[in-house]
């Protein structure tokens, strides 16, 4: 059993190189005794495909079904489909006994006769564009004579996405984490979220969410669900997102501070914020029960006082707290043994580094009323928490006597 099989380009070369050969539609009935002509039959014609048949004077193809010799199936869905061609040799027209089928997609069976139909049947298992499948009609059934084999081209798609869960409304505060979802049938599913008619920029999820979303991202939300059967539009979902309540900020924050012993120590703290502000107070740590107000007043510290203050002030939109604040708390203020030399008073005494002190008299008396005489400080920078020496130095008092005080500001 003789059989050609010319690809189209070789056609297109023997076209070239015969310039005589008239164009013939399918209806033309070639007598040529060259091949060459049947196959510009099946080029001309819309339903004639070119493939191999026995060297028959005047052979030509014609595949009858499936229509243009394509076929288009659904994924995982059961499909039957006729086949069926002719060709003729000289003026006879035979139609095959046998068919085989080689290169058919996953699921499909080879082709089966039920009565005088042949048929391929199955149910595919993978979708894509299956153009090599190679169908071949046999004259007779047991393969002898004259054959013909063609090819099909299967496309396989998946199952038109189906929307079973639209995307639902959400209203949400500010900084909370909002998610739109959808649920849906089909196979190979691709998703593309759209923000009003224009597409979310990565938003390619069966899930669109956010982390922590913003006003801005209020908006009317839909999704495309798509594959190779087809798409769908989800129905609108409205998502809201209102400004929350922000934690409260500090206007005042408490100040560090040294101080003597016996000395009274203020913390002052002032916020605003939504809501009803509560306050609290810890020391190194340690919540310092009672302490609800903005303001901590230890009349005379000592040095149990000592430590770093922290506090916190809580409204509708959260807490906030203030830097610690350290309080450190130094022996009390007291003068030294004080020197007469040359006519000057020298007056001693422990202090805290940036302090200003002032140095006050009175009348022996009169302990009432105090005069300020003169004012000094320390350089400032170092450990609060320790003393540096301060001397003041004044005339030495003429009537021998006097009373002097100094007062730490």
């Amino acid at each position: 059993m003789n059989t050609i099989r010319l690809p189209s380009f070789v056609l297109s070369i023997l076209l070239h190189a015969l310039p005589l050969v008239r164009s013939a539609s399918t209806t033309d009935v070639l007598a040529a005794a060259s091949p060459i002509v049947a196959l510009l039959r099946w080029i001309g014609g819309a339903a004639a495909v070119a493939g191999s048949f026995h060297a028959v004077s005047g052979s030509s193809i014609t595949v009858t079904n499936p229509t243009e010799s394509r076929v288009r199936a659904t994924n995982g869905v059961d499909v039957a489909f006729r086949v069926s061609l002719t060709y003729t040799s000289g003026s006879t027209v035979l139609s095959p006994a046998l068919y085989e089928a080689s290169n058919l997609p996953p699921g499909f069976n080879p082709p089966s006769k039920s009565g005088s139909i042949w048929r391929i049947t199955g149910k595919p298992t993978a979708a894509g564009t299956f153009a090599n499948v190679m169908l071949t009609g046999y004259q007779n059934a047991n393969k002898s004579g004259n054959k013909a084999t063609v090819p099909l081209t299967i496309v396989v798609v998946d199952a038109a996405p189906a929307i079973t869960t639209q995307p639902a409304d959400l209203a949400v505060t500010a900084g909370q984490p909002a998610t739109l979802s959808v649920t849906a049938t089909g196979g190979s599913l691709g998703y593309q979220w759209l923000k009003g008619d224009l597409e979310v920029p990565n938003a390619t999820n069966a899930s669109l969410t956010f982390p922590s979303a913003k006003v801005s991202d209020s908006g009317t939300y839909r999704v495309r669900v798509a594959n190779s059967g087809g798409s769908i539009l989800s129905a609108p979902a409205v998502l809201s997102v209102t400004a929350g309540s922000l934690p409260p900020e500090f206007n005042t924050i408490p100040r560090p501070a040294a101080v003597h012993s016996g000395e009274p120590v203020v913390l002052n703290a002032a916020a605003s914020g939504d809501g009803t502000l509560s306050w609290s107070w810890s020391k190194d740590g340690v919540v310092l029960e009672g302490q609800t107000a903005p303001t901590i007043s230890i009349p005379s510290a000592s040095t149990d006082d000592a430590g770093s203050y922290v506090v916190t002030v809580t409204g509708s939109g959260g807490s906030t707290s203030a830097p610690a604040a350290r309080i450190a708390v130094v022996p009390t203020l007291s003068l030294g043994v004080p020197t007469v030399s040359g006519g000057t008073l020298s007056l001693q005494l422990g202090a805290i580094p940036g302090r200003v002190y002032l140095l006050e008299t009175a009348a022996l008396d009169s302990t009432t009323v105090w005069n300020p005489i003169a004012e000094s400080s320390t350089t400032g920078g170092g450990d609060p928490g320790t003393v540096v020496p301060l001397q003041f130095q004044i005339p030495e008092p003429a009537s021998g006597s006097g009373l002097y005080r100094i007062r730490a500001r």
